[in-house]
């Protein structure tokens, strides 16, 4: 009996040891996890678990809804689990957690196993664990502290269960996992990997993928395409286990190539570069901007700024994907067709090639240095910047370490050490040839060259700004601020102002219509003189016409058609600089106007922003639309944070702006003279001609008013077209002035703007889902009170008493 009880305590001694024990020291242990005792760290607040800290990348959208690029600390956005490929769905099962649907966070089943076996038959981490790892652990400790963390993904993962469903899980789970080569989450790495959308991943794009799961720098496809493509095979394998595709699917599924189509994911990458620098900054004084109490004026629920790299922001532009890319296309094609090989050409005659040969060497050496002193290379060698994280100014400080004078970068994640060089080093190194690519419209060319002559190379190069607008909205629909970011990163549509020549004749003649002139109003075509000592001038301004032929009459239309000088001076002789001024103020120009009698023939510079903005004013019946790329801006969750209304104002009357645009329409087309009896071409014409192999960009039979512009020696060549619903602008010039084509046949705006209006509007209307107008110009309702039909008006008798209102035309 005695032994009986004896064996009795000793089982029950022995249950209590192998199973109760066990238990109550698993229970301590998760209460501990639970309660940070013992040396393990807190675990996350609840509202830590519903609202997990992410970084989202804000996507920047087109107006007709596609994506134009993006702004990121990490490349990732999230999507519903609606949008991810049911095969993602079934390869991430199948593979990383067989019985998901079947557990609560924490698979006993594996966990058994996983000890039984000490891990070499497989683990036992679900894919909420893995979640509740990726979340809130931080990089892995080993050993004892593995085990801590362990236990608190168990109590994290028991708490994600009850707070999600398993669907929404595996959402979270993909769209928080770096798939490297900046595709962080399901749908960038769709887009980079594939070039298609997390829904429409196909079963082998999916497997790939989830292969990625285990170790994504290992199985990284760039860099190890034949072990990726293995991995990929062994979760097509685990499918096949898990019935979920065939053992024919899987033998036909196993020999396809991974098929990768990379798509490098970059700030720089993309459409529209230049506009979305414009943009990102504009953005960026946005959410900077301040109320009267200090805080921002966009800011979240709890008062903080938005942060345009992690806020997941959604920014909806007025740029139409479709018109950007006709306007980047006709950019390129002009200049590699045809204009920059006849620039190289003409400046290989140069003795200073790239600078005109009128240039004093001290010029080119004070233009060369000031080039090379804003260079990379010469800021990185001098201290300036810093070579790892690109920052400049005051993050540098200078130290001398082991004796050697260095610059070290202080910016919050870059401690970065570079040796300063002085100034004679510096310069010695500019005239040491060093192998390099170069920019060529063909592609980069690999060449050894030294700093210097890279310069020079990079200075024969024309640059361009090209802007179209939608005149009654305001909307910006194509911007083109340049040839190449990654080589010439200043943008040319706002930044870069130039002299606008004769596209500034437009608000010198709106003067006139103001003042009741008609388009027909005849006048003598001789030089006109504003005398010494008027408006400050230091001697007679006396404008010639190019072809310094004189002794005809013209009208008004017929000499901005043909771009006179001597009727534009004869204008301003009428109305003075300071009306000149306040016009084009009241068209929307906001630059410097000098309030002199050139600025008539366009000695101001002005960007094309302003200029398509002024443009657009004729267009729109007077009233002026400030140009506008920002449409709205809404939070992650799609509430809408911010709409821009476009900003207006009454400049003309309806009336006149009609009459502008009328006589705009002689600029492109044939003016008949009564004096000479013969038609004379606009300065545009040459849109009018037929298609052919030399002139592709023409063959335009709609309606069309504009201006062409060239500035003195040809430095700068200007087209702005108006139609019915678009206002395109386009500047062409090299980065320096004293860069230019001799000959103004080739350097004139008609022959280095206007060309690229061609092959823009040409593209525009090919495309009819665009539904441009093709019809005339809009006329007033009310009769006009204005004539328009010039070949059988004015004489020039008619001065003292037409429709000029008794001005003096000889004042």
């Amino acid at each position: 009996m005695k032994k009986e009880k004896r064996s009795y305590v000793k089982l029950a001694s022995l249950f209590w040891l192998c199973v109760v024990v066990p238990v109550l020291l698993f229970v301590l242990l998760m209460f501990s996890a639970g309660n940070a005792w013992f040396g393990f760290d807190a675990l996350p607040k609840v509202d830590d678990l519903v609202n997990p800290k992410s970084n989202l990348a804000t996507e920047v959208y087109t107006a007709d809804g596609k994506i134009l690029g993006k702004y990121f600390y990490q490349n990732r956005v999230n999507v519903d689990y609606n949008d991810i490929s049911p095969f993602v769905v079934e390869a991430l099962i199948a593979t990383e957690d067989e019985r998901y649907y079947n557990h609560s966070g924490i698979d006993l089943q594996g966990l058994a196993r996983a000890i039984v076996y000490l891990g070499k038959n497989g683990g036992a981490s679900t894919i909420t664990q893995q979640l509740a790892k990726m979340l809130f652990s931080g990089v892995p400790p080993s050993g004892l502290g593995r085990l801590q963390q362990k236990v608190q993904e168990w109590i994290i993962s028991a708490q994600l269960e009850r707070l999600y469903t398993k669907n929404e899980i595996i959402a979270m789970y993909l769209n928080r996992y770096d798939f490297v080569n900046n595709a962080v989450g399901i749908k960038s790495a769709a887009q980079v990997y594939f070039g298609t959308s997390s829904d429409s991943l196909n079963i082998e794009q999916s497997a790939m993928l989830v292969g990625m799961l285990k170790n994504a720098s290992l199985f990284n496809p760039l860099r190890r395409a034949d072990t990726v493509r293995h991995r990929r095979n062994v979760v097509l394998g685990q499918m096949l286990k898990n019935e979920k595709i065939t053992k024919t699917e899987f033998d036909s599924l196993k020999v396809i190539p991974l098929e990768i189509e990379y798509t490098k994911v970059d700030h720089k990458d993309g459409i529209a570069p230049y506009f979305r620098e414009i943009l990102r900054a504009e953005l960026k004084k946005i959410f900077r901007e301040k109320d009267s109490e200090g805080l921002p004026v966009l800011r979240k629920p709890n008062g903080d700024a938005y942060d345009l790299y992690s806020d997941g922001l959604k920014i909806y532009t007025t740029l139409n994907y479709k018109m950007q890319e006709y306007a980047e296309y006709a950019v390129k094609e002009h200049l590699s067709y045809q204009l920059q090989g006849a620039f190289f050409r003409e400046l290989a005659k140069k003795k200073n090639n790239p600078f005109s040969s009128d240039l004093k060497q001290s010029e080119i050496d004070r233009i060369m240095n000031s080039a090379i002193k804003r260079s990379e290379r010469y800021l990185i060698m001098s201290g300036k910047q810093c070579s790892n994280c690109g920052r400049r100014g005051k993050i540098l400080s200078e130290e001398e370490i082991d004796g050697e004078l260095m610059t070290v970068c202080t910016a919050e994640d870059c401690e970065h050490q570079t040796k300063r060089y002085n100034n004679d080093k510096i310069m010695e190194s500019f005239d040491t040839p060093i192998s390099m690519k170069v920019f060529s419209w063909k592609g980069d060319i690999d060449t050894v060259l030294s700093p210097r002559d890279s310069i020079k190379y990079y200075k024969s190069f024309l640059q361009a700004g090209l802007m179209s607008m939608e005149p009654q909205s305001g909307y910006i629909r194509a911007w083109v601020g340049g040839i190449d970011y990654d080589n010439f990163a200043y943008d040319h549509v706002r930044q870069g102002k130039r002299q606008v020549g004769s596209t500034f004749k437009p608000f010198i003649y709106a003067m006139a219509i103001e003042a009741g002139f008609s388009p027909c109003y005849e006048l003598p075509n001789v030089p006109y003189t504003i005398p010494k000592g008027t408006y400050g001038l230091l001697k007679d301004w006396s404008p010639d016409n190019s072809d310094r032929e004189y002794g005809y009459n013209v009208s008004l239309k017929y000499g901005l058609a043909n771009s006179m000088n001597t009727i534009t001076s004869w204008v301003m002789k009428q109305f003075g600089p300071q009306e000149a001024v306040k016009m084009a103020r009241d068209l929307g120009i906001t630059s410097d106007l000098p309030p002199v009698p050139s600025l008539a023939l366009g000695v101001a510079d002005v960007s094309v922003y302003e200029m398509v903005g002024a443009f657009g004013t004729f267009a729109n019946k007077g009233v002026y639309t400030k140009p506008q790329f920002l449409a709205r801006i809404e939070n992650k969750e799609g509430e809408v944070i911010v709409e821009y209304i476009p900003e207006s104002r009454e400049a003309l009357s309806e009336e006149n702006a009609y009459v502008m645009l009328k006589l705009m329409e002689g600029v492109t087309s044939y003016n008949y003279n009564k004096d000479l009896k013969k038609n004379t071409a606009g300065t545009g014409i040459r849109l009018r001609f037929p298609k052919s192999e030399q002139r592709p960009y023409a063959g335009i039979s709609y309606p069309i008013a504009g201006k062409t512009g060239t500035t003195q020696n040809n430095s700068d060549g200007w087209f702005i077209g108006i139609t019915p619903d678009l206002v395109t602008g386009v500047w062409v010039g090299a980065e320096d002035r004293s860069v230019r084509f001799d000959r103004t046949a080739l350097g004139q705006g008609a022959n280095t703007a206007l060309p690229m209006w061609g092959y823009y509007m040409n593209k525009i209307y090919a495309d009819s889902t665009l539904q441009i107008s093709k019809e005339e110009f809009e006329k007033p309702e009310n009769p006009l009170s204005i004539e328009l039909d010039c070949e059988n008006y004015g004489t020039p008798t008619d001065f003292g008493t037409g429709t000029g209102g008794g001005v003096n035309w000889d004042k």
